[in-house]
């Protein structure tokens, strides 16, 4: 068995009981993670099944970015847990969407540093402070968090058109690539069954 498959497994193997438990409570935080999970775990399997060349450089980076984020991201989380929320995992998920901004904002400043663009750090350094006060004084959500923190990552970069491409998103399109179907909407039926 080849290194990344051996770090995928047991990375899996301690992160499962956690990533089971966001899907099952339906958490944001399942969304945000199922791309990167998915193309790894499909990965993982075909390979062990012989269907792909476990030696492929494109694969080897595709699953050291995937597990380098799910590792930090995942790390994150559960700081955040610990040290915010002393443990309590039905605490830490009414705070799931504020957690997922912040882990959104670390994205975006990462981006914006690896292309070295102009940005305001100090509405970005502010608005980690407001989300990580929300966390810290257990303060009710806004309904709005999300159009807010979209209003402030417009002032962060300005008006210049800034395209962000994040992992999250990179993983969506090499899981549409594999044929992997990640969200799957359920049929509504409006009316009387006929």
């Amino acid at each position: 068995m080849i290194s990344w498959l051996r770090e995928f497994e047991a990375w899996d193997k301690e992160n499962h009981e956690f990533y089971d438990e966001l899907q099952e409570h339906d958490s944001v935080l399942f969304d945000r993670f199922l791309p990167v999970y998915s193309v790894l775990d499909t990965l993982s399997k075909q390979t062990r099944l012989g269907e792909l060349d476990a030696n492929d450089d494109d694969i080897d980076k595709i699953v050291s970015v995937g597990l380098e984020f799910l590792n930090e991201q995942f790390d994150t989380c559960k700081l955040y847990l610990e040290t915010k929320f002393s443990g309590d995992f039905h605490q830490f998920l009414e705070y799931d969407r504020v957690v997922n901004s912040m882990l959104f904002i670390d994205d975006l400043k990462y981006e914006l540093e690896e292309k070295h663009a102009k940005y305001n750090r100090e509405v970005l350094e502010n608005l980690q402070d407001e989300l990580e006060e929300y966390m810290t004084s257990k303060k009710e959500i806004n309904p709005e968090l999300s159009l807010y923190v979209d209003d402030k990552v417009n002032q962060i970069i300005g008006n210049r058109n800034f395209k962000m491409v994040g992992i999250v998103d990179i993983f969506v399109e090499i899981a549409e690539t594999l044929g992997l179907e990640l969200f799957v909407e359920d049929d509504i039926l409006i009316g009387k069954d006929i």
